[in-house]
């Protein structure tokens, strides 16, 4: 049974935990109930109080590794109560690049088992006031670029997705998702602050492991971006017996049309439902999802935004508001799960600045005949080819609609990259694509084949390692 309305205004994933009386978490060796977790995260702001005794808890920045586990859990549980600002790392980022990200961005503690380690001296400014964590939105590169959240944006947002989410208390997830990554931090935060059961785990989908806890802890929802999906439809999900399963979740990126519709129509003969959701870090995680019972017949919509929010489609140059469809613009988002701003120096969280109001996504995006929002590239994501202007997003797209799959585009000017895998023989219909359909002389786009395409950790596409990839091959 889900929450009421009432209630779900009332729940907060930063305060007394111990209200809820089923388990919180469960791993391969030991199950964590709510009151065992708030015991041990008590525990933990206590030690954080006395270790840093006399210190302003605001003048510090506490990096975590965010690994699975339940203690990487409660250090971030208790450092937010507290009120000491967290810096939350990917575990498998390579030490020189995380060390490198931290200094930049004035981390100066760290967690070394149940005590801090100091890393530098206390900074003679506090944070600002309302910030809470901050996000690396690096990936593999390492630049120390970090979107800042309050303790008011967590919450917001995990309120906005338990409106329309059926979680319950009665509900289990698993982390098929890093925890340093918006989209699984949204994962842990709504479970908690519903009181439901999490199955923490480092498998992925494509360990036998990861499916003996699903279905011997009862799983009722799984979640993953589009990556996940290709791996599922791989393992062949329809075959499997889940018969706790309620649910499936999608973001961190574009469900091709094609697999939207399978997965549809997969949840439909199965009792499932299934919510693709759009969001960016810097909205915290979500903005956006699409009823279960519009998507068969919208495959390649975002949908409407998320209780709280609304969404304005803006002409790119003049910043007018454009209300008719079909016609594009930049989109932007208004809602109380707006970051903070961007950090990429200690003197940025430090700044008492005002709170953003509205986000440019960077995406361009138009509103349906029948009101619903589609995105239709990224803003950044464009190359000149010979003066020809090329959305990579929509070439993308194209490839798919060809039957290309997967097929993915990166460039620099005046050289457009094909990439897809070895087993794929495309040539002829890239050709026609290409340079019959398109327009473009074939000197200046190249076919790459590539054994594996470079992911992040969240399981995104990482183009600018692609790019790199693409470009040595033009050297060979």
């Amino acid at each position: 049974m889900t929450l009421s309305a009432e209630n779900r205004r009332k729940v907060t994933i930063f305060s007394d935990l111990s209200k809820f009386e089923g388990v919180a978490f469960c791993t391969d060796q030991e199950s964590i109930t709510y009151r065992e977790l708030e015991t041990l995260i008590q525990s933990r702001m206590l030690a954080v109080t006395e270790q840093l005794a006399g210190v302003d808890v605001r003048r510090e920045v506490l990096g975590l590794c965010f690994e699975t586990s339940v203690d990487a859990i409660v250090d971030y549980l208790a450092c937010v109560r507290v009120g000491l600002p967290l810096l939350l790392s990917d575990p498998d980022q390579p030490d020189t690049l995380r060390d490198s990200m931290w200094r930049a961005l004035g981390v100066t503690l760290t967690t070394a088992g149940s005590e801090l380690a100091r890393l530098r001296p206390s900074h003679t400014q506090a944070a600002r006031a309302d910030l809470a964590v901050l996000m690396s939105t690096s990936g593999s590169s390492g630049s120390p670029k970090a979107v800042m959240l309050s303790r008011n944006n967590l919450e917001a947002n995990a309120q906005a997705i338990l409106a329309y989410l059926p979680i319950s208390e009665r509900d289990t997830a698993i982390t098929s998702l890093p925890l340093h990554y918006s989209f699984g931090l949204s994962v842990l935060n709504t479970h908690l602050a519903a009181g439901a059961k999490i199955v923490l785990t480092n498998l992925g989908m494509m360990e036998r492991g990861f499916w003996d806890l699903v279905k011997a802890q009862g799983v009722t929802s799984l979640s993953g971006v589009p990556f996940h999906y290709q791996m599922l439809r791989m393992l062949r999900l329809e075959r499997m017996e889940l018969p706790a399963l309620r649910y499936l979740t999608q973001a961190g990126g574009r469900l091709e049309a094609a697999q939207v519709k399978h997965f549809s129509a997969l949840c439909a003969a199965k009792g499932w439902q299934l919510y693709v959701m759009y969001g960016q870090t810097e909205a915290t995680a979500r903005m956006a999802f699409v009823p279960p019972e519009a998507i068969r017949d919208n495959p390649d919509i975002i949908g409407r935004a998320i209780p709280g929010g609304r969404f304005i489609v803006r002409d790119p140059e003049s910043r007018e508001e454009i209300t008719e469809p079909n016609v594009d613009g930049e989109l932007c988002y208004l809602g109380d799960n707006i970051m903070l701003g961007y950090a990429q120096c200690a003197a940025d969280w430090q700044q008492q600045g005002p709170c953003l109001t509205e986000l440019a996504t960077g995406d361009l995006a138009h509103w349906t005949t029948d009101g619903w929002l589609r995105i239709t590239g990224r803003m950044s994501r464009f190359l000149k080819v010979r003066g020809k202007r090329l959305q990579l997003d929509h070439l993308e797209q194209l490839l798919d609609e060809c039957g290309i799959q997967p097929a993915y585009c990166c460039g620099i000017d005046d050289k457009l990259f094909v990439v897809v895998s070895p087993e794929q023989s495309t040539d002829a219909k890239v050709m026609q694509l290409m340079t019959k359909d398109l327009g473009i002389h074939h000197s200046l786009w190249s076919l790459v084949a590539v054994p594996a395409i470079p992911r992040l950790s969240s399981g995104k596409i990482d183009y600018p390692r692609l790019l790199t990839l693409c470009l040595n091959s033009e050297k060979d």
